[in-house]
C-alpha cells in the first residue's frame, strides 16, 4: 500500500509542475498577442507638411522666415529695398496680390482687435460737465420751490373736494332714510289746512292719523298693513290728499297707546275725533 501511495504521489506532482508550465506559455502567448495587436492599431504619426514660400520679385533681399506667418507678413509689408543700386533711394517692395490680399487681411484683423481692445466710453462721461452758476443754482431753487407750492395747493383742493363729497353723500344717505318722517310732516300740515269730511268728533274722542297720501294705493296699502296688525283702519279721502285713520279709540292715554302698538307700522300722530 505504501509503494502504490507514493507513485501516486509522484504522478500528481508531475502533473502540477507540467499544468503551471502550461498555464505561463499560454499567459506569454496572449500578452504577445496583445502588443502586436496595440502596434497594428496605433495610428501612423502626422508628417509635417511643408509649405511653398511665395516666390519674390528679383532684387529682394528676404529677411529670415520666423516661425509665425503673421510676423514674416509684418516684415515684409515694412521692409524697403533698393531698386536702383546708383541712385540709392528706398523703395517699397513690390508683392504679389496673394501677399497684398493677406497684408489687407491683417490689417483689418490688428484694426478690429484695437478696436475691441479699447474700452467703450460715453460722450457724456468725456465732456466736462458745466459747473452752474450763482444765477441758474437760485432758478433751479425757485423752480423747485414754485412746484412744491403747486403740489401743495392741488393736495388741499383734492382734501377739499374729498370732504364735500363725502358730505354730501352723507346728506344724500339722510333724506334717504328719513323719506316717511317728511311726508308725514307734509300730512300735519295739510291736516291743519283742512278739515276732514268725516262727522264732528265726539268730545273727549281721540284715534290716530297714519299718513296722508295723494296717491289711493299708497293709502289702501297703510290701510291693509294696519288692518293686519290689529287696527280698525279706515281711508278718508278729500280734494287732494287720502288720509289714513284708526279710531277712536277712547280718551288721549288710549290714543297714546294704540299710537305706541302702531309704531311697528307707520309714525302715527293723534287726533281728535
Amino acid at each position: 500500500m505504501s509503494r502504490q501511495s507514493m507513485a501516486r504521489s509522484k504522478k500528481s506532482k508531475g502533473m502540477s509542475v507540467s499544468s503551471i508550465l502550461s498555464l505561463a506559455i499560454i499567459i506569454l502567448l496572449a500578452l504577445g498577442l496583445g502588443l502586436w495587436l496595440m502596434k497594428e492599431n496605433a495610428p501612423a504619426p502626422n508628417a509635417p507638411i511643408p509649405q511653398i514660400a511665395q516666390p519674390l520679385p528679383q532684387g529682394t533681399t528676404l529677411p529670415s522666415r520666423p516661425e509665425e506667418v503673421y510676423s514674416y507678413i509684418r516684415d515684409l509689408e515694412t521692409r524697403e529695398v533698393i531698386t536702383d543700386p546708383n541712385k540709392g533711394q528706398p523703395k517699397s517692395a513690390q508683392l504679389s496680390k496673394e501677399q497684398l490680399a493677406q497684408l489687407e487681411e491683417k490689417r483689418k484683423q490688428e484694426e478690429a482687435a484695437r478696436l475691441a481692445a479699447e474700452p467703450i466710453e460715453p460722450e457724456v462721461a468725456r465732456e466736462q460737465p458745466a459747473v452752474p452758476s450763482d444765477t441758474e443754482i437760485a432758478a433751479q431753487k425757485a423752480r423747485e420751490q414754485k412746484l412744491a407750492e403747486e403740489k401743495r395747493k392741488q393736495a388741499e383742493l383734492k382734501k377739499q373736494q374729498e370732504l364735500a363729497a363725502k358730505k354730501a353723500e352723507a346728506e344724500k344717505a339722510k333724506a334717504k332714510v328719513e323719506p316717511t318722517k317728511t311726508e308725514q310732516a307734509k300730512a300735519i300740515s295739510a291736516k291743519s289746512e283742512e278739515k276732514p269730511t268725516a262727522s264732528p268728533p265726539k268730545p273727549g274722542s281721540f284715534g290716530l292719523q297714519c299718513g296722508a297720501f295723494k296717491n289711493k294705493a299708497q293709502a289702501e296699502n297703510m290701510q291693509a298693513r294696519l288692518a293686519m296688525a290689529g287696527f280698525n283702519a279706515r281711508i278718508v279721502s278729500g280734494a287732494d290728499w287720502n288720509r289714513v285713520f284708526v279710531g277712536p279709540v277712547g280718551n288721549r292715554a288710549a290714543a297714546a297707546t294704540a299710537q305706541s302698538n302702531a309704531r311697528s307700522v307707520a309714525e302715527c300722530v293723534i287726533v281728535a275725533m
